[in-house]
């Protein structure tokens, strides 16, 4: 069998960002509204709304969201990012997929930089889920590495941070994975699982 993980690297090809999008016969751009976009494209597969923090202020700010496309195996997932109710920027992650009726996965299926949406879809939700901290000091050329390890000015990048775990049963360990803006950032494990009574 052809694990997940496999499908996912061999489809994705990275991340792109694109300006316009094709539902059916119409066309979506980025300046469109939320409306506009759901009434040419229908509703998203998830709809995530991503907290954003002021650094200098402190003020936080609901109006960033992201919604997932998956229009099947022939094209690839669409996540668009909307900012204060208009798009701002079309993204696209690997080909899309039939979800399954149960989703379950393995520890090894949890990839980098894969999003939320394919997440949920093949892992399931998690045991536990919170926010982190809605603004992460990163140095800006060192974005993805711990900030625990990196000593020395930092400049402020906006990310909405969540840890998520899982549970695999008492034969594996507790998966840790934390998320950045709604992408799989890094996985480490945690002690050993445990079954459900």
């Amino acid at each position: 069998m052809i694990s997940f993980t496999f499908l996912f690297i061999l489809g994705q090809g990275g991340t792109a960002a694109s300006d316009s999008l094709r539902c059916g016969s119409r066309i979506v751009s980025t300046e469109d509204s939320t409306a506009a976009v759901k009434a040419v494209c229908g509703e998203p597969a998830l709809r995530d709304v991503l907290p954003q923090v002021d650094p200098e202020t402190g003020d936080r700010y609901d109006d960033v969201e992201v919604w997932t496309y998956n229009f099947g195996s022939s094209q690839l997932l669409r996540l668009l990012r909307f900012r204060n109710g208009r798009l701002v920027e079309i993204e696209t992650e690997g080909y899309g997929f039939r979800p399954p009726e149960n989703p379950r996965c393995t520890p090894y299926d949890i990839v980098n930089g894969e999003s939320k949406y394919r997440l949920l879809a093949f892992c399931g939700e998690p045991e536990t889920r919170r926010v982190l901290s809605p603004v992460t000091p990163y140095p800006a050329e060192r974005r993805y590495r711990k900030i625990e390890k990196y000593r020395g000015p930092a400049t402020f990048t906006v990310q909405y941070r969540e840890e998520w775990r899982y549970n695999f049963g008492s034969r594996s360990f507790l998966s840790r994975v934390i998320l950045e803006n709604g992408r799989v950032a890094y996985t480490e494990s945690e002690g050993r699982g445990y079954d459900p009574r």
